[in-house]
């Protein structure tokens, strides 16, 4: 490859990017690099007008979402070749690419977690299953997944997600219980939740096909089954009145603010309230009515839950205050 985009791939190992983005960016920049060559071109030389006939004919080749992530690869090496002189313009400034669909994303509705739920044929899918039903998690999250992680004591997972962003999941008691099975299952020097036969790490390809078959034998039609859901699950918190700035915690989205990134290390009430309001009306499994049963998880109708109460009491205080100011 042409020496601006070798310099931006070593930029990106000296940041410590993750392999997969390596690998992405090393895919985008050797594709252009061969219709470079093909047509004669340096990189160097790319025109504005020769960059738009690229762009244009893999957008006759593949979807807009492809091709955008495609353009973002190849502008952030030029934008690194001009910051660093290998290059005296950047040609993929002004190139515009169609903007993607404004569609409903994928979710799961009840039903059709029954059906998933009652196609589980093993104990790899019934594990994935709870994790991604009842957790949220993304794919290669569930796929790397390290006992270390659960902390049973605490009923919560530890993660780091995308940008290495520290994060605490709740423990749904439906989770817990199926985990502590896992658990038994695995032999003691397993360190991952989910293991190849051999015990080693299960690959995220390997675990979405898993989830795909799993998807597919339910007889459930859904695109990106396992990020569907992750969908479920903010949606499903949403609409049972979940703050958004709670949803946004346990799904790894909100900013973290200075004390939650230096001193929480422990998943408060308010999240595990969220994560007991899953499917609660309609329970998806028996293990949840059964859990729903022994903890007397509260319903809508039941009086409100202590963080509740104390959230009431303080805007009521707040409003006495500002009534006396007033």
């Amino acid at each position: 490859m042409d020496a601006i985009f070798e310099a931006y791939l070593a930029a990106q190992r000296r940041r410590r990017s993750s392999p997969l983005t390596i690998k992405a960016t090393t895919h985008a920049l050797r594709t252009t690099q061969r219709w470079l060559d093909q047509r004669g071109i340096a990189p160097s030389e790319l025109t504005l007008l020769q960059c738009e006939e690229y762009f244009d004919e893999l957008l006759d080749q593949g979807a807009v979402s492809t091709v955008r992530r495609h353009l973002a690869y190849v502008r952030a090496a030029y934008r690194y070749g001009v910051r660093h002189d290998l290059v005296e313009r950047d040609p993929t400034m002004d190139v515009r690419l169609p903007w993607l669909p404004d569609i409903e994303p994928a979710t799961y509705s009840t039903e059709q977690l029954k059906a998933i739920h009652a196609a589980i044929r093993c104990e790899r899918e019934e594990a994935a299953f709870f994790l991604f039903a009842f957790g949220g998690l993304r794919l290669g999250e569930v796929a790397g997944l390290r006992w270390a992680q659960v902390d049973f004591d605490r009923w919560q997972i530890r993660l780091t997600g995308k940008g290495g962003k520290f994060r605490l999941v709740p423990l749904h008691p439906v989770l817990n219980e199926v985990l502590r099975e896992q658990k038994q299952r695995t032999r003691p020097l397993d360190e991952y939740v989910l293991t190849t036969i051999n015990g080693q790490r299960l690959a995220a390809r390997t675990l979405g096909r898993t989830v795909r078959e799993l998807v597919d034998h339910a007889g459930v039609e859904v695109d990106s089954p396992s990020h569907a859901f992750r969908r479920t699950v903010a949606t499903v918190m949403y609409e049972q009145g979940v703050r958004t700035r709670v949803i946004e915690r346990i799904m790894g989205w909100a900013p973290r603010r200075m004390h939650e990134r230096h001193y929480l290390r422990v998943a408060d009430e308010p999240m595990h309230e969220a994560i007991l309001s899953l499917y609660r009306e309609d329970p998806i499994c028996g293990r949840q009515e059964r859990a729903i049963r022994l903890t007397a998880l509260p319903t809508p109708a039941a009086k409100p839950s202590i963080w509740l109460a104390n959230e009431a009491w303080r805007l009521e205080q707040l409003e006495r205050r500002l009534g006396i100011q007033a």
